[in-house]
């Protein structure tokens, strides 16, 4: 997990907080909405470019929707190409139905000579599914946060056959067919390897059993102020980061003495379970105690003494069990 503007603490939003961050960082704070789209995909590329030390020499298949993930889409495919890699775009659904700001994106893709092939149904999606098997690395930008139901026909068809390539897969905001309402896996849902994420997590990407369809996380500052996200109205999810847990540890004096921390007394231990005895002690240390002790079993004592120096321990009188 990494981010790249981390906000403290950070949270976790569902479809209709991040619908409300974008709309109130356009109509409030006054970023156009399309300079979020171009944030997001050079975010992305961003992103590939340090997971993939060899990314000049691939050649890279950006897969999209119609939507404002295919808009992003777009953004990335436009941006590998003035960084010299091969892209290619591939649009499912007519292209007829892309609108707004994703259509705007689409058309300076044809501006700067790049080709965009359309995949309005399943006849034509196995038409182009050995072109894009011979990819290196596939882009996710179909679906969005959007998605409430299972995937049916040509996307239920395409996630599947994706899911079946030996080519890596990094998604766009979310794993297409996962929803930002559950942490559940409600149907077919791309496996990616990394998901790049923008403005904040969502929670099929931090809980499981839908975290495993992520990979590794980045979150993506496109713009969005922190405060607009907390004072955002709805469930309240705080993801801890490192980075978050790091601000609130305060330094020790350096003329602090382990004596001005805490003692704990952890009762632990028996005859072939003294491995429990061993963990709990060292919790109690990393936790920022001070000096801590274990009471054990005489027969078990030096085994537990033997897992860490930086603990004590008491023999206690033990039954013929080793109690």
């Amino acid at each position: 997990f990494s981010a790249v503007a981390p906000l403290l603490p950070m949270r976790v939003l569902n479809t209709e907080q991040m619908r409300e961050a974008d709309r109130r960082t356009t109509e409030e704070i006054g970023l156009p909405s399309v300079v979020l789209m171009e944030n997001a995909g050079r975010q992305v590329v961003a992103a590939l470019e340090a997971h993939f030390d060899d990314l000049a020499t691939q050649r890279v298949a950006v897969l999209c929707g119609r939507g404002n993930n295919g808009g992003d889409g777009f953004v990335i495919a436009r941006t590998l190409k003035q960084r010299d890699i091969e892209a290619a775009v591939f649009v499912f659904g007519p292209l007829a139905g892309v609108q707004g700001d994703a259509r705007r994106n689409l058309d300076i893709l044809g501006q700067v000579g790049m080709t965009v092939v359309e995949i309005p149904d399943e006849q034509a999606w196995e038409l182009h599914y050995s072109e894009i098997a011979a990819f290196d690395v596939i882009v996710d930008a179909i679906l969005g946060t959007g998605i409430r139901v299972p995937l049916v026909g040509l996307m239920q068809t395409l996630v599947a056959d994706v899911n079946g390539l030996d080519i890596p897969v990094v998604s766009v905001d979310l794993p297409t067919g996962l929803s930002a309402d559950s942490h559940d896996v409600v149907g077919e849902a791309i496996e990616a390897i990394l998901t790049v994420t923008m403005g904040a997590p969502k929670l099929p990407l931090v809980l499981p059993p839908a975290e495993a369809h992520a990979g590794d996380l980045v979150v993506a500052d496109v713009g969005i102020p922190g405060p607009v996200i907390d004072a955002l109205e709805g469930p309240r999810l705080e993801l801890i980061t490192r980075e978050g847990v790091r601000d609130m540890v305060a330094a020790r004096p350096a003329e602090s003495h382990k004596g001005d921390f805490g003692r704990v007394l952890v009762v632990a231990g028996s005859v072939g379970k003294s491995g429990a005895a061993g963990l709990a002690a060292t919790g109690a240390l990393k936790s920022g105690a001070g000096l801590v002790t274990v009471a054990t079993p005489r027969s078990c004592q030096a085994v537990v003494a033997g897992y860490a120096a930086d603990y004590m321990t008491v023999g206690l009188e033990d039954t013929p069990e080793g109690c």
